[in-house]
């Protein structure tokens, strides 16, 4: 029995023997070529403090992330503010004209000086305008003038109207029309004012039917005259004048034209009824901001040039 356990014994050692041998002939040595695990770390993923940066506070817990604004539209510009508008009107005042070389009075002007003036308008920048412009709240130019002529002598059309066209220039005929009407020779008929009218460089406004007489009372009341007086001699003149220029003419005038420049408070009513624009013969400028009654003119006349009357 110790003979087999002392071989037994053997045998184990024998065979641990050949196991350690054969370990050491199949390990690598330690220089072989596998190479070892890389475990460098690279340098991007290195984080190093700035010294010099602020820190930046941790947002609070539960905090939503703050976006930019979204940037609005630009702002539109303020409109420059408008020109002040001209309100300053003249208004030239002409009756008669006759041919070169005849002797004018103070209401007469000779044809040449009548271009003269025309022209001159035309070289000093002024636009000539009518009432209908007035009455229909067109601006006025920088230079606006008016040109009136009183009465509704035939010149008008025999030597003004041709100048009118050759300039362009507009112009408001006031007339008596008691004399258009019983065909006076001196005076417009009712086909030159037709003719002229429906060119769109004159328009035609009253100056009465009848009360502009020789005695320049015009519109003016009598002494003693009652009001009831009044009305039933000047009223129905005034609406005379009317009813034939819309008949002749096919225009309601808006015009009036005071014979001698003189007010009546009996009539501003019914004047103011039926005309939008009237004039006197008050001289001066007339400003349109007061409104468009009783305006204000300035007389031509052969001893007075135009550049005497308006500013150049």
């Amino acid at each position: 029995m110790k003979k087999t356990s002392i071989s037994a014994l053997f045998f184990a050692a024998v065979l641990c023997l050949s196991l350690c041998s054969a370990c050491q002939r199949t390990a690598p040595p330690p220089d072989a070529s596998v190479p070892p695990p890389d475990i460098s770390v690279p340098d991007s993923a290195i984080s190093v403090p700035d010294p010099f940066s602020t820190p930046q506070p941790a947002p609070p817990a539960g905090s939503q992330p703050v976006s930019e604004p979204t940037p609005g539209p630009d702002p539109i510009p303020e409109p420059e503010p408008d020109a002040p508008r001209n309100t300053k009107l003249y208004i030239l005042m002409y009756h008669h004209f006759v041919p070169e070389g005849v002797e004018c009075n103070t209401w007469m002007l000779t044809d040449t000086r009548f271009r003269e003036d025309l022209q001159w308008l035309a070289d000093h920048g002024y636009t000539t305008v009518l009432p209908s412009q007035l009455i229909a709240g067109t601006p006025l130019p920088e230079r606006a003038v008016m040109l009136t002529l009183d009465d509704g002598y035939a010149s008008n059309y025999q030597l003004a109207y041709p100048l009118l066209q050759e300039f362009q220039a507009k112009a408001v005929i006031s007339l008596i029309t008691h004399y258009t009407q019983d065909g006076h020779p001196s005076f417009l008929t009712w086909d030159m004012c037709s003719e002229m009218a429906q060119s769109g460089l004159v328009e035609l406004g009253s100056h009465t039917h009848a009360c502009h007489d020789n005695e320049e009372h015009g519109i003016k009341r009598w002494k003693g005259e009652t009001q009831t007086a009044y009305e039933a001699r000047v009223l129905p003149d005034l609406q005379t004048s009317i009813d034939l220029i819309s008949e002749h003419v096919g225009v309601s005038p808006q015009f009036f034209a005071y014979p001698n420049g003189k007010v009546e408070s009996w009539a501003k009513d019914f004047i103011q009824e039926h005309f939008a624009v009237t004039v006197t013969t008050r001289h001066g400028a007339a400003d349109l901001a007061n409104g468009l009654y009783s305006l204000p003119r300035c007389n031509v006349s052969m001893g007075v040039p135009l550049d005497k009357i308006l500013p150049s």
